[in-house]
């Protein structure tokens, strides 16, 4: 098989002779190597937790996918519309016709693993991201020789499983990562290596982005339908034979998880062929996800926060993507490179270099980024890193494909590229270094709105008997700072969270929950105010 590989140096003698004979050894061995990246991921990051403790939630998305993990942990897809449902209405919820999260489930169910059998949600993004790292080094083992794809493991791990915000919040990345390993590692082995039983691993990847990321699992299953298309020009007679009897049961993996999705969504919204993301955009959003289509009539809305996040934050978002076109796409492309990468903008020359393609490795690896790219990220109007998470592997793979090919690089009979490769290594080994460094010295910085919010629940919780909690916004209310998220079962809840709606909302509401100690937070004061109800005097944290 043709394959990429950074061989070693010629000469080397000592300590470093025996650890490159040390990594050669593990590299050779690809269970080895991925099992080696995975106790890697969770050994460093479980030992930076008394200083790095475990993460709290801080954004939309985060909560909703702690609710639909604490959902699934009670045994349940969908919750019963709780009493009085529009004081608990917030971001990416529904209330109508189920109480549930919007997002598809695979998330939530890591969380609800997590949630299950460690009693913290964390637990379970903990070991994805340790398996994230595990796949990507199988992916990468698929794409390049054995030394470069344990170095590029090694370098995904360094930048993206230990610190980022995939390991480090509840907002997801590492299950679609896995997802787009499986797909793109599985076809280049039946491609390269002849085994086609890994068309297994391509339909258990797709199935893995149906219930996690659902667009941008449509656009890499349908490049990859189109690379193995491509590619089964080229296969032997006996290869199409064996690929043709996988093919019927990688298929039917396909189809259960279809109808899995269809299963969901019945559950959720009612019907088959409607997800709850796009049945919660139908209820509250104005602004489409793609920035080609227009604008949908406002509905009515019963929380100005909530309105405002449509209206206002989400609008300006897809304003941006449609009038400025090209910095738009830039500013998608730098935060997605600064994101995989850093360092700007050293780190992007290896991405970019222009030499001859000389495998088609090389082309397949720039055909399927620049694909992806356009099709399933610029015409968002969002932008986060891990909506690119089905591809992290190939933006790897690039990497070091650039590299392997520096290391050949000898103008004038000099050793110029294998110098220029060594420089771009040891910076990602720099910025690892500095992250850690600081975390382990400084403690990782905490947003403002975590600081408010766990300390009004710390005092909750020295409060006897069960708490209500009435939130009051002001006209100033900043739209990323939501306090109204509530467990699976709210009147179970220890803490409840609900909208102020006014004098005669609010007293049914009270009226409802009488066996509970009642409170007004004040939630924009600096700081925020509790404020018994009624009339006992304030409370301030």
């Amino acid at each position: 098989m043709s394959t990429i590989s950074i061989p070693a140096p010629v000469e080397t003698r000592g300590l470093w002779h025996s650890l490159l004979r040390a990594y050669e050894s593990i590299a050779r061995r690809d269970l080895l190597a991925c099992s080696v990246v995975l106790v890697l991921t969770l050994g460093i990051r479980a030992a930076l937790l008394p200083v790095f403790p475990v993460p709290e939630p801080t954004a939309h998305d985060e909560f909703s996918y702690l609710l639909a993990g604490d959902t699934y942990a009670h045994g349940r897809l969908a919750n019963p519309t709780p009493a009085m449902w529009q004081h608990f209405e917030t971001i990416h919820e529904l209330m109508q016709p189920v109480y549930a999260s919007k997002y598809p489930p695979l998330q939530g169910l890591v969380l609800a693993f997590g949630e299950k059998f460690f009693h913290q949600p964390w637990v379970g993004v903990f070991l994805s991201a340790g398996l994230m790292c595990f796949f990507v080094c199988w992916m990468l083992q698929g794409w390049l020789g054995a030394n470069a794809a344990l170095l590029g493991a090694i370098l995904f791990m360094l930048r993206v499983g230990i610190f980022s915000y995939w390991m480090n919040s509840y907002w997801g990345g590492a299950v679609p990562a896995i997802g787009g390993a499986l797909v793109l590692g599985g076809l280049i082995r039946v491609w390269r290596r002849g085994q086609s039983g890994h068309l297994m691993a391509a339909a258990a990847g797709l199935a893995i982005l149906m219930h996690s990321r659902p667009w941008e699992g449509a656009v890499l299953g349908a490049l990859a339908l189109v690379m193995l298309a491509w590619m089964w020009r080229k296969f032997p007679a006996a290869l199409r034979a064996q690929s043709r009897r996988v093919a019927i049961p990688a298929v039917a993996v396909l189809l259960v998880s279809l109808g899995a999705v269809a299963y969901v969504d019945y559950r959720v919204t009612g019907s088959p062929l409607v997800m709850p993301h796009a049945l919660y955009d139908q209820q509250y959003a104005v602004a489409p996800i793609f920035g080609f289509l227009p604008l949908r009539p406002e509905p009515a809305y019963r929380h100005a926060s909530i309105r405002e996040v449509f209206t206002g934050w989400n609008v300006w978002q897809w304003r941006t993507t449609r009038t400025d076109v090209l910095n738009s796409a830039l500013g998608k492309l730098s935060d997605l490179y600064n994101f995989f990468f850093g360092l700007w903008p050293v780190l992007v020359f290896p991405l970019i270099w222009p030499y001859r393609f000389q495998s088609a490795e090389e082309r397949l690896t720039v055909w399927l980024l620049a694909g992806f790219i356009v099709i399933a990220l610029l015409p968002l109007i969002g932008n986060e890193p891990h909506y690119a998470a089905p591809i992290v592997g190939l933006l790897y793979a690039r990497f070091l494909q650039t590299l392997s090919r520096l290391y050949h690089w000898r103008p004038s009979g000099r050793p110029v590229g294998f110098a220029v490769a060594v420089f771009f290594v040891t910076l990602c080994g720099y910025q690892f270094v500095s992250t850690f460094t600081f975390f382990v010295r400084e403690r990782p910085p905490v947003s403002e709105f975590t600081v408010k919010r766990a300390a009004v629940i710390r005092q909750l919780e020295h409060e006897p008997g069960k708490q209500l909690v009435l939130v009051r916004y002001t006209p100033q209310h900043k739209v990323h700072e939501e306090w109204i998220y509530n467990r699976a079962d709210i009147d179970a809840s220890p803490i409840i969270w609900a909208h102020e709606m006014g004098a005669q909302r609010d007293a049914e509401l009270l009226a409802y929950y009488r066996d509970r100690q009642a409170w007004v937070l004040e939630a924009d004061a600096s700081p925020p105010r509790l404020i018994p109800y009624p009339g006992k005097e304030t409370i301030s944290q």
